[in-house]
């Protein structure tokens, strides 16, 4: 059977890192020769007999060695986490591969959009928006235990009640799938993803909703999506059951419409998964973790989904002065939202009974004429400011949008 090597991949755990906010050396790191023994007895165990772990230069654990294919990386990565948790384990990249499938995963997604940019037929403005379509999910039970969110339905509820209202966004009802909980498996979010896509043509625009869990950061550091039906034995499965980046990649790369805003409010917990025997490691968190452990949509997974190249980063919102948006519907491109940033989580709240993020973010998007832009910058500093509150001064939950135009203040209202 093929063999390849692993080696960490110094970018990308230097940006893991900076996203997180963590500062570590091997000096400081809590992973001790046990941990590390352990971790390679598990890989014997489990018959994987040409990989071992290390210390990194910053004291996290990487994986070296040979494996014989992809899902053996996973598992490796997997067992790792399961002793000394998410936080301590570095990104991981396959070499020596004559044509590298983790490059197909994780570099084009978005690539559309820059080609919209840069030249080609596509390159001007799209019309006015002719059609209107949408994926909402929301998932608050799941099949095999992991832990249940209270207000995920009642987030996708209201997204959906809005976009259909006749008096707001009125997309047609036949163009909304509108999945929650039993309903929101993995294979019928793929079925509606494309059903959209060969639906919706270039002045169409489309808008994808998911409010759910997220998986552990996988080896490249991307949190996806779970489902209903995400599985979580053996561990590494719920990285191949929920979803992927893969999945977000093929349907974005082929999708014609000009118009796409994908807004997803989901990060990885510790809670979610406590329930499950051996998911975590001992303690329930990774080592030197507190326990709102979490993480959220980082910037370098923005940056794959939309190209590395050229994409707008919205820092600092500015406020608005109005109740009117300044772009209107003429806004075009592909937007990602996301509720949290890499290191933290999404909250839910009880007084408000949804996510804090939702909330405000349909609230925004009442006030601003369904302008996505302003919406979001609206709900920005909401967000942050309800979380404190509510969670301690300690807590921060901050929004992120990443855009492949300027102007990408859409309208999703007709």
């Amino acid at each position: 059977m093929k063999f390849f090597r692993i080696i960490v991949f110094a970018a990308a755990c230097l940006a893991f890192l900076a996203a997180r906010g963590a500062t570590v050396c091997a000096q400081t790191t809590p992973v001790t020769d046990g941990h590390l023994n352990a971790i390679n007895n598990s890989f014997k165990q489990n018959r994987i007999a040409n990989g071992f772990a290390e210390l990194d230069s910053y004291g996290r654990v990487q994986l070296k060695g040979g494996y014989e294919d992809d899902r053996q990386v996973d598992q490796a990565f997997s067992l790792a986490q399961q002793v000394v948790g998410v936080k301590w384990v570095s990104p991981v990249t396959p070499d020596n591969i004559k044509v590298k499938e983790w490059e197909k995963r994780i570099g084009g997604l978005f690539s559309r959009a820059r080609v919209i940019r840069e030249t080609g037929p596509e390159s001007s403005v799209p019309g006015a928006v002719r059609n209107r379509y949408a994926l909402v999910v929301g998932v608050g039970q799941f099949k095999y235990g992991i832990q249940s969110l209270q207000y995920t339905v009642r987030d996708a509820s209201s997204f959906y009640s809005f976009i259909v209202n006749p008096q707001g966004a009125a997309f047609p009802r036949n163009n909304v799938y509108y999945l929650t909980d039993q309903t929101a498996t993995r294979a019928n979010i793929m079925k509606y993803l494309n059903t959209i896509k060969a639906q919706a043509g270039p002045d169409d625009l489309v808008v994808i909703y998911m409010s759910s869990h997220g998986t552990p950061p996988d080896k490249f550091g991307g949190v996806h999506i779970v489902t209903y039906d995400t599985e979580v034995k053996p561990r590494e499965r719920v990285w191949q059951t929920a979803v992927t980046e893969t999945m977000l990649k093929d349907f974005v790369e082929s999708l014609k419409a000009r118009r796409l805003v994908m807004i997803l409010d989901t990060c990885y917990s510790n809670g979610a998964y406590r329930s499950i025997p051996g998911f975590l490691p001992p303690g329930g968190k990774s080592l030197g973790a507190d326990d709102d452990e979490g993480y959220g949509i980082s910037r370098d997974y923005g940056k794959r989904l939309l190209g590395s190249k050229d994409i707008v980063l919205d820092d600092e919102p500015k406020k608005k002065s109005s109740g009117k948006s300044i772009d209107s519907q003429d806004g075009y491109g592909k937007v990602l939202l996301s509720a949290s940033s890499a290191g933290e989580k999404s909250w839910e709240s009880d007084t408000l009974k949804n996510s804090v993020f939702t909330y405000y973010f349909v609230d925004g998007l009442k006030r601003y004429n369904g302008s996505v832009k302003d919406a979001f910058t609206y709900s920005k500093p909401l967000v942050s400011q309800r979380v404190k509150q509510e969670k301690g001064s300690d807590v921060s939950q901050t929004p992120q949008a990443m855009a492949t135009s300027d102007n990408w203040n859409m309208r999703i209202t007709k």
